[in-house]
């Protein structure tokens, strides 16, 4: 990825994931494709608190966070306009997830991600 997706350029997403190692590296991945970072934060107050200061447009959200599943807190922020990406390690997922932009299975690929951003970016 030499150049940010336009589509992605200067758009926020909240990243909420606990693993910092993840964390890290999407913030990264992230801010290489122009978008603004709010995060990464590990848990769903956290994450809720974050998402009421800077509004992101986009979250990544984390399934299990420290053993917590976060199904509320996507409803929760999905009910607030923001459009969700499910990052998971699951194999299976509950339907209710279908509302949602996507569901990245762990590991991803950069190039997965960026077509999920693209895809939430557009609705």
């Amino acid at each position: 990825m030499d150049t940010a997706p336009l589509a992605l350029e200067g758009r926020c997403v909240l990243v909420v994931e606990d693993g910092w190692q993840l964390a890290h590296a999407l913030k990264l991945l992230l801010e290489r494709m122009g978008m603004v970072v709010a995060g990464p934060v590990g848990t769903a107050k956290e994450a809720e608190a974050l998402a009421c200061k800077c509004l992101p447009e986009i979250a990544l959200v984390d399934v299990n966070l420290n053993g917590v599943l976060a199904y509320a807190l996507m409803d929760r922020l999905h009910a607030l306009g923001i459009h969700i990406i499910v990052i998971t390690g699951y194999e299976e997922l509950p339907l209710s997830v279908e509302k949602y932009c996507a569901a990245l299975h762990k590991p991803f690929t950069a190039a997965a991600l960026q077509e999920a951003l693209e895809a939430a970016a557009a609705r």
